[in-house]
């Protein structure tokens, strides 16, 4: 397994947000990913400074509950809330059962929620009720939110060095639009948000892998093998590129290059495949994509990753088929591991790109 791939996923696992590497260098743009954790908030603001803070009950809380705080860079943008409380871990035959919750600050109802998307179970605070929850968080105050199940605490703790990690990332500091920190500054100084790399996505000739028959298994495996042997920066094992139980498979992109992978990895609750673009006559170096790759499908290539055997917490990738090669298109994770939801919380994306059809 990757060593970076694994650090990220155990961080992530303990509540900490780092980037996570790939093979092939990704589109460049003017800002790298600002990750930031303090206590119980945790941050992360994307390469287009777009900035998502999340909020968690305490640890050990059976009755958790996860707050989301997004806002887009750029002056009069506003801050966006989402609520999402526990489903214990996918308990279906209660959930319809639990009722619409409320806010409680300070033990005192604030009225009931509003849902920000049902399908997901995601709610949301209104303008009266969010002014409140940001006024409570700066004081320190005790917020829950209660439903016919129970009630869930949110912890304040370090939501105030994350908001103003925030407004600095941003350049609200000081300014009127300020979440922490507020002063008497206009937005002149607020930073712009900077626009996403673009990646136009080609056709790929096959949109499924296939396994290699003997013949392309002669052309193709001796070369790869030997690429990896001779870079050593690879951490596939030996045992399962020659196994004959995961045989080697192959996509035809266009008339000059094919993509072929192989099973690289095998962890506790992990796997990954190695991808690469071979030239159809080998008259040029491979490309290595990715060693944590786990599907392709019609010029995508995707990983998704366990950061602990739960799977209350997930790390995504992507790359693009661009015509030439597949060009790194999204990094991101699901929040952190918490006991929210078996597939992970939210989408917190730390690398993203803007594809478009020719």
């Amino acid at each position: 397994m990757n060593a970076t791939v694994s650090s990220r996923l155990s961080l992530l696992a303990a509540g900490v947000l780092i980037a996570l590497s790939c093979t092939i260098p990704r589109v460049q743009a003017e800002n790298i990913p600002v990750y930031f954790s303090h206590k119980q908030w945790y941050l992360v603001c994307d390469n287009t400074l777009t900035c998502r803070a999340q909020g968690y009950s305490p640890d050990n809380e059976l009755y958790s509950v996860a707050v989301l705080l997004t806002r887009f860079a750029g002056s009069s943008t506003p801050l966006e809330n989402q609520v999402m409380l526990t489903d214990l871990l996918d308990n279906a035959e209660a959930l319809p059962h639990r009722g619409t919750p409320h806010l409680l600050i300070d033990g005192h109802g604030l009225g009931a929620l509003q849902w920000a998307d049902e399908q997901s179970q995601r709610w949301r605070m209104n303008a009266t009720q969010f002014s409140a929850f940001l006024r409570a968080l700066r004081r320190g105050s005790q917020i829950t939110f209660q439903d016919k199940w129970g009630t869930y605490p949110l912890s304040s703790a370090g939501s105030s060095a994350v908001l103003l990690k925030m407004d600095d990332v941003q350049g609200r500091v000081d300014t009127r639009s300020a979440l922490f920190k507020k002063g008497v500054k206009d937005e002149s100084g607020v930073k712009a948000p900077v626009i996403a790399p673009v990646i136009v996505k080609m056709r790929a000739e096959e949109a499924e892998l296939r396994v290699m028959n003997a013949q392309e298994l002669a052309f193709y495996k001796p070369y790869l093998m030997n690429s990896l042997a001779e870079h050593k920066d690879y951490d596939c094992t030996e045992e399962r590129l020659d196994n004959p139980e995961l045989p080697w498979q192959i996509a035809r992109l266009n008339d000059r290059q094919s993509l072929v992978s192989a099973s690289c990895w095998m962890a506790a609750y992990n796997w990954g495949e190695i991808f690469w673009v071979v030239d159809n006559e080998m008259k040029s170096p491979a490309q290595r994509v990715t060693e944590s790759g786990t599907v392709y499908n019609n010029g995508e290539i995707d990983s998704l990753q366990r950061a602990r055997g739960l799977g209350d917490c997930l790390v995504r990738e992507r790359w693009i088929w661009n015509g030439d090669a597949f060009v790194h298109s999204y990094a991101g994770n699901t929040g952190r591991c918490h006991l929210i939801r078996n597939v992970g919380t939210w989408n917190v994306s730390d690398f993203v790109t803007t594809v478009v059809q020719p």
